[in-house]
């Protein structure tokens, strides 16, 4: 799917009109609970595939997002849930005809009840693979992938180039986003002049990158901060690895939401102890996992026990166990790598 790479960018060798050609309607989505490289990529495309007449309509699979208000295009979201309810049986919105775009998505599986409700369907399907985890299992019958890009806004806007797709402020917006997200605004070591370079473009397509890192970073609210505080005073640290929990009855207390404590993992890396940083966020009777790594040690090793995956210094998973149960069976898998990971080193 790709030809030979240059320094900054690849150029596809498949135009994205060919992969819709024929489509009836085109969904675009990305995994569980988008971050704001999926949901940005998502809403990006949506706005320019609008305009050049095709009919796209951008699916949230989980909760939307506090920073989705913020991104150009949020008001046309559909949402559709995480989960299926026991007994429940989930009504397709997709048609034969219609095509899916998947961004940052690398198992098919991670679009959760979406994929479930539509997975007869999706088999005879024209499916579109949009992602940089290395991962990624090519479960699309296009499959756009590229491992070195750090975010997928870089692999979709070379699809652009080698599509000619013009992207105007209003997509550009939504792809800023995802770039400085998933770059920690350019601070990640997947950060590459082909970063810099397409924050660039961006900007002079009229993209502000100030309004969008306080999009990002800037605007927890006070709840947060009580959340991770009690995180914090029961934080763990053994052999290099140091984890913290999120539990129901700390949001509670905090008044906070879940979502408040995204970058608690990052946070926790950020000790010059730190080798590997785990989050444990408790959700219903599971537990959800962020792991954060520093070079040589790599996260992937240690989701991938539990079924999880992503990125050799970010990775998740989702353990069947309350936080107290995930972290006695995750912590010695992450202290193994980390000493693997200096014995590599």
């Amino acid at each position: 799917m790709r030809e030979e790479r240059g320094d900054y960018c690849y150029r596809p060798s498949t135009r994205l009109q060919g992969a819709l050609a024929g489509a009836k309607r085109v969904f675009l989505t990305a995994h569980v609970d988008p971050d704001p490289d999926g949901l940005g990529c998502v809403l990006g495309l949506t706005r320019i595939l609008q305009r050049e007449g095709w009919d796209a309509t951008p699916i949230c699979v989980g909760r939307v997002p506090s920073f989705a208000s913020g991104l150009p295009g949020n008001e046309k979201i559909v949402a559709f849930p995480s989960r299926t309810a026991r007994r429940q049986q989930l009504r397709p919105i997709m048609s034969p005809g219609d095509v899916l775009i998947v961004m940052d998505t690398p198992v098919a599986t991670r679009m959760g009840a979406f994929y479930d409700a539509h997975r007869k369907l999706l088999a005879d399907s024209v499916i579109i693979n949009i992602d940089h985890h290395y991962t990624n299992q090519a479960f699309g019958r296009f499959n756009f992938v590229d491992p070195l890009a750090a975010a997928t806004a870089e692999v979709l806007c070379d699809i652009l180039d080698a599509s000619s797709m013009r992207v105007d402020e209003e997509s550009a917006t939504c792809l800023m986003t995802a770039l400085v997200a998933d770059t920690q605004c350019f601070r990640t070591e997947s950060t590459s002049p082909r970063s810099l370079l397409l924050a660039h473009r961006l900007w002079q397509a009229g993209a502000p990158i100030y309004p969008v890192q306080r999009l990002v970073f800037g605007s927890r609210a006070l709840s947060g901060h009580r959340l991770w505080g009690a995180a914090l005073d029961r934080m763990g640290a053994q052999d290099g690895v140091v984890w913290a929990c999120v539990t129901d009855e700390m949001l509670e207390e905090a008044g906070a939401t879940i979502e408040e404590a995204e970058g608690l993992v990052d946070f926790l890396l950020s000790s010059r102890e730190s080798k590997a940083a785990i989050v444990f966020k408790q959700q219903g009777d599971e537990t959800k996992v962020s792991v954060r790594t520093v070079p040589g040690v790599d996260a992937t090793r240690i989701c991938s026990v539990f079924g999880g995956g992503g990125h050799q210094r970010a990775s998740g998973c989702t353990i069947g166990a309350d936080p107290q149960g995930a972290m006695q069976v995750m912590i010695p898998v992450a202290r193994e790598e980390v000493r693997a990971g200096l014995r590599r080193g």
